[in-house]
């Protein structure tokens, strides 16, 4: 509406300069024909002072997760800025009123359908003048990209953890809260004498103070008696087979973490033969266990078995938790489950894990 009035401003100065011989009609038509020039390097100018960045450092999704990354739109400038509309991907938001130095945030649903790292980018950004009348791409946008890392789902399954591996001495740089153990390196607790008790426990220094005898209790170290082995085999998985194959390990290692039962993930890469090995303990360590894996591809894994683990680990564990190439979980000496592409969520369901 606003070109038409313009339009029509400048038609009608052009008829009364030609019918009428208008005196200052030829500098009033100057200045509209300078106008609209006038404003969109008004525009342009804006758009230069706009930053568009993410909150944060990065964001991290389960796989099929729905996610909002927040972007932030600055104005850096000195005009206002009336509208501005930003098209990342396929969708567009809209800004409207951003005073000098303000700050505005918006959401952008992300749709994490693949594993690994991504990045979300600003397409295209477009801005008008002063007046709303003309509409100006920003060539030079000031814009990061979001960085968004998508891990494997886990899906829900039983695991029972056997007494022997909750019991299992490892060594470790934390110590058990509720129970002791027989690493004499720490105490955890003492106790009065009792019938039984041994002559290597006792507190002196406790004992020669109130005059009672006190006995150490040590502690039990925390490591990992379970070890979660990621061996692709020798075939090459699907790209859909490779996705369900970092779902089964997920799952697994969600379950023992749901047990409180410690475990190394440990895989190998082709490429540069390395082995990587990741302690998980809690919850906040599975993620971060899951974050790794998920850079790598699983093309990119080589063959792993228990033999080449003792090769280059030398540290004890009492079983070995095995994810195959072929879709398979084993625990042990136990026969290996097997699990189709298609119906692997359900089967999981109606699995546990004897560990």
């Amino acid at each position: 509406m606003k070109k038409w009035l313009y339009l029509a401003a400048v038609l009608a100065t052009v008829y009364l300069n030609l019918v009428y011989e208008w005196p200052d009609g030829r500098y009033i038509l100057a200045v509209e024909l300078v106008f609209p020039v006038i404003l969109c390097l008004q525009a342009r100018m804006m758009g230069a002072k706009i930053r568009i960045c993410p909150q944060g450092d990065f964001q991290m999704a389960e796989e099929g997760e729905t996610l909002n990354i927040p972007f932030v739109v600055e104005n850096c400038g000195v005009f206002r800025i009336p509208f501005l509309r930003v098209q990342i991907e396929h969708k567009k938001q809209t800004v409207r009123n951003l005073k000098k130095g303000e700050k505005h945030t918006f959401l952008f649903p992300y749709e994490a359908s693949a594993c690994g790292k991504h990045e979300v980018k600003v397409k295209k950004a477009v801005t008008t003048d002063a007046s709303g009348m003309f509409r100006i791409r920003i060539r030079k946008l000031q814009s990061v990209p979001a960085e968004i890392h998508i891990v494997p789902k886990a899906y829900p399954v039983l695991a029972e953890i056997s007494e022997a591996v909750r019991l299992f001495v490892t060594e470790g740089e934390e110590y058990a809260k509720d129970r002791g153990g027989d690493d004499t390196s720490e105490v955890f607790d003492v106790h009065e004498y009792q019938p039984g008790d041994r002559i290597a426990q006792i507190h002196w220094k406790l004992s020669a103070r109130t005059d009672e005898l006190y006995m150490k209790e040590f502690s039990f170290p925390l490591g990992a008696a379970v070890i979660l082995l990621l061996d692709p085999g020798e075939s090459k998985m699907t790209e859909e087979a490779g996705k369900v194959f970092l779902n089964l390990a997920a799952s697994a290692g969600r379950a023992m973490v749901e047990e409180s039962c410690r475990f190394y993930a440990v895989w190998k890469e082709s490429r540069t033969q390395v082995f990587k090995r990741f302690l998980v303990k809690n919850e906040e360590t599975f993620y971060d266990w899951l974050l790794a894996l998920s850079s790598t591809q699983v093309s990119e894994l080589d063959r792993l078995d228990e033999d080449l683990y003792r090769h280059e680990f030398f540290e004890p564990y009492l079983k070995a938790v095995r994810i195959g190439g072929d879709l398979s979980i084993q625990c042990g000496e136990e026969m290996p489950v097997f699990f189709h592409e298609k119906t692997f969520v359900e089967e999981l369901n109606r699995t546990v894990l004897e560990i």
